[in-house]
């Protein structure tokens, strides 16, 4: 018999976001984690400075200039991936993205992140979490609709989804 997994988030200081790093490095792939920058496919120098940058904007809050926060999703312990939710122009709706590395993935650790970041959510008074991913992304697609959301196929073949939460 398998043992449940204890998923929780963690707020992203200094040392963790070095070891969120050294995770994306090891157990993602670059495209997983930041956008296309500099040369080549693999992690570089641009896409570490970025990621830096990114969790460092996203340090905060909801109401902090970037109106983003991103969390390290810890494994038993262990940080597994990040997470975050960030306004959108409709100040009621945030968007949220989730990356894991490999060794996690398929294991129950993203639904579990999101159930909680959609927790995050409501507390914060928000009325809908939207996301995108691709249409091949399957995993994303049943973590999402399993959270309720409302997948919708675009014509740019990419996967919309929305979770509308009760208060």
């Amino acid at each position: 018999m398998s043992r449940s997994l204890e998923v929780r988030l963690a707020d992203v200081d200094e040392p963790m976001l070095e070891t969120l790093l050294h995770l994306a490095q090891d157990d993602a792939l670059p495209d997983e984690v930041t956008p296309p920058l500099g040369s080549g496919s693999g992690w570089n120098l641009e896409r570490s400075q970025w990621f830096r940058a990114y969790h460092r904007a996203a340090a905060g809050g909801l109401n902090g200039p970037s109106q983003e926060k991103s969390w390290a999703v810890l494994c038993d312990g262990t940080p597994a991936g990040s997470i975050r939710l960030k306004r959108t122009a409709d100040l009621n709706t945030a968007e949220t993205g989730i990356w894991l590395g490999r060794s996690f993935r398929g294991r129950g650790v993203g639904t579990a992140a999101l159930k909680l970041v959609l927790a995050e959510a409501r507390s914060a008074g928000l009325l809908q979490v939207v996301a995108r991913t691709t249409a091949g992304n399957i995993g994303a697609q049943r973590i999402l609709g399993g959270a309720g959301a409302l997948l919708t196929h675009d014509d740019d073949g990419a996967v919309s989804a929305a979770v509308v939460l009760p208060h």
